[in-house]
């Protein structure tokens, strides 16, 4: 008997896609020892596990934090602590929803946070009828009710954004970088991890004025003509404008994965943010690759399986990490490529 069965052959056991022959070798395999079923139960695990994207989670935050905010009595000054920690329990998955309240001379102004988890997406309605998709790890803040004569929002992470015309009221999009995008109506995509370097805006239809801060710390802005995609250097305060921008970079927002001779680091760097996976490349040719195929509503491994069969890639998923500092298992899954 074999002392190692593939990953790829345990997943065609889960999938009942074996032979009987091969069914009854692996069923042998199991009963060896506890370290093949551990392997084989953590090859189970990530098939089984819900793909988020698959089922985008649609809210309207409003609502949403309404109906959370009627399971307790109104909050007073001292309560008020405990009854957020109870909110934040209660929203934590599949994403955090919170309020914060500024209190003005004129009202208080209530605002809604909107936190996905790494891996998954979320569909969420504003106050004035646009909608957002909020991707993996990303952090989105917008009042309660627009007010004045401007709806502004505040992103750090990737949004696409399919804004409601009114001309009466702009519509902004703060970034945590010194660069904002102004629009009336229009459907965009922008991409602002704080973590990131620079800022990237995709403009599908419509118009996005772009207002930012010049090497020279003067205040500059661009006017976006529909399928631009421009660039915002963080270091260099930089702007660099592509002729049109690649549906590829706004197929997460519908739950897919599309690869157009994409090249190996990049698309380590979609399955990381789309399934909250750390790569460990053991062997650098494997950066000459490059691939094409587009991907529905597919696990990990599926996709690895697509690697492996077109550029004989090879993939091992091993046991997550222990963080000394914190003393927890990392949150990522972890995949060795070689």
């Amino acid at each position: 008997m074999q002392k190692h069965i593939d990953e790829h052959i345990l997943l065609r056991y889960y999938t009942d896609s074996l032979s009987a022959d091969q069914k009854q070798e692996v069923e042998q395999w199991l009963q060896e020892s506890e370290e093949n079923r551990k392997l084989a139960r953590d090859v189970q695990y990530i098939y089984m596990a819900t793909d988020t994207l698959n089922t985008i989670k649609e809210v309207n935050s409003a609502e949403a934090l309404e109906q959370v905010k009627k399971r307790f009595r109104k909050p007073n000054k001292t309560n008020y602590l405990v009854w957020f920690q109870k909110v934040a329990a209660i929203l934590i998955l599949p994403l955090l929803l919170s309020t914060i309240y500024f209190v003005t001379k004129k009202e208080p102004v209530e605002y809604i946070e909107i936190k996905t988890n790494p891996g998954m997406v979320a569909a969420l309605n504003l106050p004035d009828g646009s909608k957002v998709w909020l991707n993996s790890g990303s952090y989105l803040k917008h009042p309660q009710k627009f007010t004045g004569d401007t709806r502004t929002v505040e992103l750090d992470g990737e949004a696409y954004f399919s804004v409601q015309k009114d001309k009466s009221k702009r519509f902004i999009v703060n970034t945590p970088f010194d660069l904002k995008a102004e629009v009336l109506g229009t459907e965009f995509n922008i991409e602002a991890y704080k973590e990131s370097n620079q800022v990237t805006t995709s403009l599908i239809s419509g118009s996005v004025k772009l207002s930012f801060r010049n090497k020279k710390n003067e205040e500059e802005s661009f006017i976006m003509k529909p399928d631009d995609e421009v660039a915002y250097n963080i270091k260099t305060k930089g702007i660099k404008t592509n002729a049109s921008y690649l549906p590829t970079q706004i197929a997460w927002k519908d739950g897919l994965v599309v690869f157009r001779n994409t090249s190996f680091e990049e698309a380590l760097k979609i399955l990381d943010k789309r399934f909250n996976t750390q790569f460990i490349v053991k062997n650098d040719l494997l950066y000459e690759n490059s691939f094409t195929g587009t991907f529905s509503g597919q696990h990990l491994m599926l996709i690895l399986e697509h690697f492996r069969l077109s550029s004989g890639i090879q993939y091992k998923f091993i046991d997550p990490e222990i963080n000394p500092d914190k003393n927890k298992v990392s949150e990522k899954t972890i995949v060795e490529l070689y």
